[in-house]
């Protein structure tokens, strides 16, 4: 396979993936994908698909709250695809928010539950795509 093509951007910001790629990742239309900004003025844009999820939790803004939710997101062999974390209200509360493979975990609705039992944590959703 080729390693890499050159596209155009259309007057509305599109650009169309070649068809071997497309054949290749298996996109269809209506396929959803996540572009995202490296920092260094590239983008990397890859499919989304059936084992992915979205994770939203509200939790302390406190040293260490962050890192407790991580640490039982990859417990349960999880893979971030793309997150974000913000402070809502500084020294209160904080959000964190993800896109996470899902395809190796057993359970992600036992994974809600634990991180929702968290001390640390105030809610979490996690919605399956």
């Amino acid at each position: 396979m080729k390693n890499f093509n050159v596209v155009r951007v259309d007057s509305k910001g599109r650009i169309i993936v070649p068809f071997h790629i497309r054949d290749y990742l298996g996109l269809k239309e209506g396929t959803e994908l996540i572009v995202s900004n490296n920092g260094k003025k590239e983008l990397r844009i890859f499919p989304l698909n059936s084992s992915t999820a979205n994770v939203s939790v509200l939790l302390n803004d406190t040293p260490g709250s962050l890192a407790k939710v991580i640490e039982t997101v990859a417990k349960h062999k999880v893979d971030i695809l793309i997150s974000m974390s913000k402070t809502v209200v500084k020294g209160k509360t904080a959000e964190w928010t993800a896109i996470i493979d899902v395809s190796k975990c057993s359970d992600s609705k036992k994974l809600e539950r634990q991180l929702k039992s968290l001390s640390a944590v105030k809610s979490a959703e996690i919605k399956n795509n």
